[in-house]
């Protein structure tokens, strides 16, 4: 590859130059790599796709794990749109019964605080008991009937 550097003059303003970067490639194959290279530099890079295999464009700024390709066994709906909605389906399904009554007591009093029922400092106290009484259930020194009165009342 050879790079050289050009004057040249803007195509809508007389007597304003630019400094532009002519490069000469001896194969298509180098080309394609330094451009490959130059979109990763400006934070382009090749991503495979959570959902379907198939790899796609990751641009700058966003951190996405879906593309925007029609998702297998869908007509209409992309795996960006189907991805995420199943991620969800999937993590909810593998909750363990101490995770259930967590997350039923974090909306609870969430929804209290939200009401102003109680006040954020209460909310805050709240919720770092019910993690403790979750950790403590999944070190075996709680039962899950045991947890879920411990949680009731909070």
């Amino acid at each position: 590859m050879q790079v050289d550097f050009v004057p040249m003059m803007y195509p809508n303003e007389e007597g304003r130059f630019f400094i532009a970067e002519k490069a000469t490639f001896n194969s298509l194959t180098d080309f394609l790599r330094t451009e490959f290279y130059r979109g990763l530099a400006r934070g382009n890079a090749p991503r495979c796709c959570h959902n379907c295999g198939r790899y796609f464009l990751l641009t700058k700024g966003y951190d996405t794990c879906y593309c925007n390709n029609i998702a297998p066994g869908e007509t209409m709906r992309t795996c960006r749109k189907v991805g995420a909605h199943r991620k969800e389906m999937r993590e909810k399904a593998n909750r363990t019964p101490a995770r259930v009554e967590y997350d039923r007591t974090y909306n609870r009093l969430k929804v209290r605080k939200q009401r102003k029922k109680i006040s954020m400092d209460e909310w805050n106290a709240a919720v770092a008991k019910a993690q403790e009484l979750v950790a403590q259930s999944g070190r075996g020194e709680l039962t899950d009937e045991e947890l879920k009165q411990k949680l009731e009342g909070l």
